[in-house]
C-alpha cells in the first residue's frame, strides 16, 4: 500500500526484503504515527506493517469498549501475519504502541530479533493515576475530553496527525493496568532494545526512559530527543530518530 494514497488513520504494509519490522502506533492514535518511520526504514529495504489497533480509527465508542489485551491481541496478528513472509523481525512501538513491543518480545523471545520503544509510559504521575482511576469509577462520566491535540512540538503534524478527540474511562484505566503489568515484568526481557524519548514529552514522564534502560536484560541503545515532545515520530527531531533507528536495526536484522 503506497505511503502516498492510503487513508491518513489507515494500516499500512511496505513490501521489502526477508527483514520485517513491525510499526504500533500509540493510546487514540492511527498508523499515521508511524507512518514516516516506514517511509524511513522501507528505503533501507525492510518489509514494513503497521496494523491499526482495536478500538481505534473511529471513535469514542469503538474505543470505550475495548481494553488492553485486545490492542495486543491486534498487535499479535499484525506480528504473525509479519513473521510468515520475513525470516526475521523486529517490533517497534510508540508509546502504548512501546508497551506492547515490549510485550510481545516477552511473549516471543525466539522470535523476535530486536524491539524498539518509543516515548514508553511505564507509569503517570501520581495524581494523574489516582484521579484517573477514579473517574473511571463514576457512573455518568464516561469520557474526557482531549484538548489541544497530540503532544507534538511540530505544528504542522499536530495538526495533520488524525488522533481521537477524548479518552474513554474505561480504555485509559485498561492502558494504566498495561503499564502496571509491562513495568513489572520488564526484567524478563532480554531482547536487544532501541529506546527514545523526548525530554519534551508532557504524556509521558521522561523518567521512564531511565527505568527501561536499566531494568531490560538485553544490550540496550538509548537516544535522548531534545526538542521533541511525546509523538516523537511525527516531531521536529524525527529525521535524527529514523536514522538511529535504522542503524540500530541495521545491526541486528541482516
Amino acid at each position: 500500500m503506497s505511503l502516498v494514497t492510503a487513508p491518513d488513520n489507515a494500516p499500512f504494509f511496505l513490501p521489502g526484503d526477508r527483514r520485517g519490522v513491525l510499526l504500533v502506533h500509540g493510546f487514540t492514535g492511527t498508523p499515521f504515527e508511524m507512518r514516516l518511520a516506514g517511509d524511513a526504514l522501507a528505503r533501507r529495504g525492510y518489509t514494513i506493517a503497521s496494523p491499526l489497533l482495536a478500538g481505534h480509527g473511529t471513535g469514542l465508542a469503538e474505543l470505550s469498549v475495548t481494553r488492553w489485551p485486545d490492542w495486543l491481541a491486534s498487535a499479535e496478528h499484525a506480528f504473525d501475519e509479519l513473521r510468515q513472509r520475513c525470516d526475521q523481525v523486529a517490533v517497534c512501538g510508540l508509546s502504548l504502541g512501546g508497551l506492547l513491543s515490549l510485550e510481545l518480545a516477552r511473549r516471543h523471545p525466539q522470535q523476535i530479533v530486536a524491539i524498539a520503544s518509543l516515548s514508553a509510559p511505564l507509569w503517570l504521575a501520581r495524581w494523574q493515576t489516582v484521579g484517573l482511576r477514579l473517574l473511571a469509577h463514576l457512573p455518568l462520566l464516561k469520557a474526557l475530553p482531549k484538548f489541544g491535540g497530540s503532544d507534538i512540538v511540530d505544528v504542522e503534524m499536530r495538526q495533520r496527525n488524525p488522533t481521537g478527540r477524548g479518552f474513554p474511562l474505561g480504555a485509559v484505566s485498561s492502558l494504566l493496568d498495561c503499564m502496571d503489568h509491562v513495568r513489572t515484568h520488564l526484567h524478563e526481557i532480554d531482547r536487544p532494545a532501541f529506546v527514545a524519548h523526548g525530554r519534551r514529552d508532557h504524556t509521558a514522564p521522561f523518567a521512564c526512559m531511565a527505568k527501561l534502560t536499566s531494568e531490560l536484560r538485553g544490550p540496550v541503545d538509548s537516544l535522548v530527543l531534545e526538542r521533541s515532545a511525546h509523538v516523537i515520530t511525527l516531531d521536529v527531531e524525527r529525521a535524527e530518530l529514523f536514522r538511529r533507528l535504522g542503524e540500530f536495526l541495521e545491526r541486528h536484522l541482516n
